[in-house]
């Protein structure tokens, strides 16, 4: 029965990543058949300064939440998630009415046009809406709740998709419409998973401040590893946008779109792992975790090639007919982007079990050395490779982490078992 239970929120989760990663396929499918690479390129940058504030929201807060919250009773953890929520919704609103000066004052000064200044005003509502969001959607999952979580991302989708055409066959600028579509989407969705929440458990507030020296020892490090990890992953976005030009971040995200489904939903196993890890771990051996983790990232790891085989036999028609868009370099970027996403799958499901183990600390050490190899190699490689030594460097520093958390993992794994068998000499002498 628990494995039925198990197998049902897993697959839950996947049919709402699939679901996701569809969407977000047909929008930027959308922008790049219907609009400028200047729109496209954009709004590109709007999502990546979203994946940066949302990742450090989760190394922060959703992360070590989700690893203390299920260790909690019912009425300690709904008070937690209560009193969380407040204070974060009160900070949320305070910073994005401040930041909402920036644009203007860019505006006025002579920085950015108007129509950059626009951009960006409604860039920083879609990235509050987005972290009001993800707060609540991972409060679902710590709750064993994904099918609640999809009736809610359900509700995102179609406020998305139905922005995206606005953007794609509306009137221009699309940029403002796409993003607009992001702020519209966040909201509705993130409202729909709010009165889920409401109704059961119901919210209860708290003392906030009790729960958030609980998360920070925790939260402190995870913040750190996650700005750092932005540096690499994301910030490759910037690195192009300044080194090339707006075309090239256009094209590398082409491709990545065309495997968008494996990353989306490497991310979604890993957020409904989280949680699950944790109780795995309370209830078993670190070896035990291990050995499922592994299983996991291998039976995805089998789906992804199944994936990229159809998307490599079908690229000139997804690229030249589907898209309208000539890509440059496209066969070499659609490989690296394959490998790294392959890399990443490993990473971030085995790097799972440090986060239960709270290894925060040195998990943002090694982030630290992986970017610095990732981002030399980005940096100094355009010059020989193009746009491609963006997905180079990343390969380059993925690497480096996944062989720095196994290294990681084996070390507390080794620990344990001296652990028990000390514990089993002194019982015996006993």
């Amino acid at each position: 029965m628990a494995r039925g239970r198990l197998f049902k929120q897993f697959s839950t989760t996947v049919v709402d990543q699939v679901l996701l990663s569809g969407a977000n396929f047909w929008v930027g499918f959308l922008l790049i058949r219907r609009t400028s690479d200047f729109d496209y390129g954009m709004f590109v940058l709007v999502q990546s300064a979203i994946a940066l504030l949302i990742s450090a929201q989760t190394a922060w807060l959703s992360s070590p939440l989700a690893v203390i919250g299920p260790t909690k009773s019912p009425d300690v953890r709904r008070s937690m998630i209560g009193a969380i929520e407040v204070s974060q919704t009160r900070w949320l609103k305070r910073i994005a009415a401040l930041s909402l000066l920036a644009p203007v004052i860019g505006y006025f000064s002579g920085t950015w046009t108007g129509l950059q200044s626009a951009v960006i005003g409604v860039g920083i509502l879609a990235c509050w809406a987005a972290l009001q969001r993800e707060y609540l959607r991972s409060v679902l999952l710590i709750y064993a709740r994904p099918h609640s979580m999809l009736r809610a991302d359900v509700v995102y989708v179609v406020i998305l998709l139905a922005g995206a055409l606005i953007a794609a066959y509306g009137p221009k600028p699309a940029v403002i419409w796409a993003v607009a579509a992001l702020v519209a989407a966040a909201v509705m969705g993130g409202g729909a998973a709010r009165r889920s929440l409401g109704k059961d458990p119901g919210w209860v507030s708290g003392n906030a401040a009790l729960f958030w020296r609980e998360l920070r020892p925790l939260g402190v490090w995870a913040t750190v590893g996650a700005a750092i990890y932005w540096l690499y992953s994301q910030s490759y976005n910037y690195v192009l946008a300044s080194r090339v030009n707006l075309t090239a971040v256009a094209d590398v995200n082409a491709v990545r779109l065309l495997l968008m489904p494996t990353i989306v939903l490497t991310v979604g196993v890993k957020t409904l792992l989280v949680p699950t890890a944790a109780r795995w771990l309370a209830d078993s051996s670190l070896g035990r975790l291990i050995r499922r983790l592994i299983v996991f990232a291998t039976g995805i790891a089998v789906l992804d090639f199944f994936y990229f085989a159809m998307v490599w036999i079908f690229r000139d028609w997804l690229s030249m007919d589907m898209m309208h868009k000539t890509i440059g370099d496209r066969d070499r970027l659609l490989i690296l982007w394959a490998i790294l996403s392959l890399i990443a799958l490993y990473r971030d499901l085995l790097q799972t079990g440090l986060f239960v183990l709270h290894k925060f600390k040195p998990l943002a050490w090694l982030t630290a050395t992986s970017a610095i190899v990732s981002l030399s190699i980005m940096w100094f490689g355009i010059k020989i490779w193009g746009p491609a030594a963006a997905l180079i460097g990343q390969v380059a520093g993925e690497g480096v982490n996944l062989a720095g958390v196994i290294v990681l993992l084996a070390g507390a794994y080794f620990q344990s078992r001296q652990r028990r068998t000390f514990a089993l000499k002194d019982s015996n002498s006993a």
